[in-house]
Order: structure tokens, then C-alpha cells, then sequence
């Protein structure tokens, strides 16, 4: 009998990976990839996963910078401002003896909220901040619906090509909602929210 729920588990779980697949439409946008290491104005960006630049001069992207020298070789590449989306983790000790501005949004992987989503987008309209570097855990699952947001209210992408461009920066399909949330995004709605906000 265990073993038999164990297998209908399993089934289920495969099932509801399976629906959060990236969407089949051909893009109308050219999107960012992912690059490892790779070098930004002359600075080797060594260990930061998941990296890419999404708009020149706005906003970048990756994973958890897990080092100073990290934080410090963001600053010589461009960067002013460090939002960090993690719930369990606070970047302040790793960024010491650099002048970068550091804004904590804690969010869950598995749970968009777009009161969180225009707090983020409301930092990337001060001129003040930029470019932003934006980073979870592992630039993924956060950060992706971070930027598709971005990518859908901001650059007036569809859900589609943003929910695409968020796939190919390893988003892990057991978050199936995600991409949900994002196709049921008002970003109209969002862009008044944003003019409304403080």
C-alpha cells in the first residue's frame, strides 16, 4: 500500500513539473543568457552564476556574489546598487568597505507578491541606483520573476517571451505557479501602481 502511494506521489510530481514548461511562441525580443564568467568595463566577474546583464545601465542579474571581492568586483564593473531577494540571508557583512547601496526585499521562490514586485520595479526608476544588480540564492527562481516583471511592465515584453527569457536562466520547474503569475499579470495595471507608489 506504501509503496503504491509512494509511486502515485512520484506520478503527481512529474505531472505538475510537467505543466510549467517555457512557452512554444517564437520571441519577438532578444533576451539575456546566462554567463558564468565572463568580464563587464574590464572587470573579470569570476563566481557569480547566473550572471548577465538584462539592460545596459539599469539592471544586472546572477546569483548569490558569496565573497567581498565579489561585491567589490561588482563596484569596479558599474555597479551602484545590490538588491538582494533572499529571505534567509543578509548581504550587508559581505559588501563592507564598498560604497554600493544596498536594498533587502526577502522573498520565497515559490510565492510572487506584487507588492514586493513594485518595490523592486520603484528602485529602478531612480536614476540614483543604477545599474541595479539583483540577485537570489541562485539567480533563478526569484530573481527570474523579478526581472520578468521588469521585462513585462518596464520593456513592455509579453509573458511569454519574459517567462521564456526566466527558463533559460535554469528555472526550477517545481515552482509550476510562477509562470502562472506571470501570464495573469496585469502590467498596466502594474505600471499605474508604479506611478501611484512612493
Amino acid at each position: 500500500m506504501i509503496r503504491k502511494l509512494r509511486i502515485c506521489f512520484f506520478l503527481c510530481i512529474l505531472l505538475v513539473a510537467g505543466c510549467a514548461n517555457r512557452p512554444t511562441t517564437p520571441p519577438t525580443h532578444t533576451w539575456a543568457k546566462p554567463n558564468d564568467n565572463c568580464t563587464i568595463n574590464g572587470v573579470r566577474l569570476d563566481g557569480i552564476e547566473n550572471f548577465a546583464v538584462v539592460t545596459p545601465g539599469v539592471l544586472w542579474r546572477g546569483a548569490q556574489p558569496g565573497t567581498n571581492d565579489a561585491f567589490r568586483k561588482l563596484e569596479q564593473a558599474g555597479v551602484k546598487t545590490v538588491v538582494n531577494l533572499r529571505h534567509d540571508h543578509d548581504d550587508f557583512p559581505l559588501l563592507a568597505g564598498t560604497k554600493l547601496r544596498y536594498l533587502w526585499i526577502p522573498q520565497r521562490a515559490w510565492h510572487p507578491e506584487e507588492q514586493n514586485l513594485i518595490i523592486f520595479l520603484k528602485i529602478l526608476e531612480d536614476p540614483e541606483n543604477l545599474p541595479v544588480f539583483v540577485h537570489c540564492a541562485e539567480g533563478r527562481d526569484r530573481t527570474g520573476y523579478n526581472v520578468a516583471t521588469y521585462r513585462m511592465v518596464k520593456e513592455k515584453w509579453t509573458s511569454e517571451d519574459a517567462i521564456h527569457e526566466m527558463f533559460d536562466f535554469r528555472f526550477n520547474a517545481i515552482w509550476f505557479r510562477n509562470p502562472g503569475f506571470l501570464q495573469k499579470l496585469n502590467a498596466e495595471e502594474m505600471r499605474t501602481r508604479l506611478k501611484l507608489a512612493p
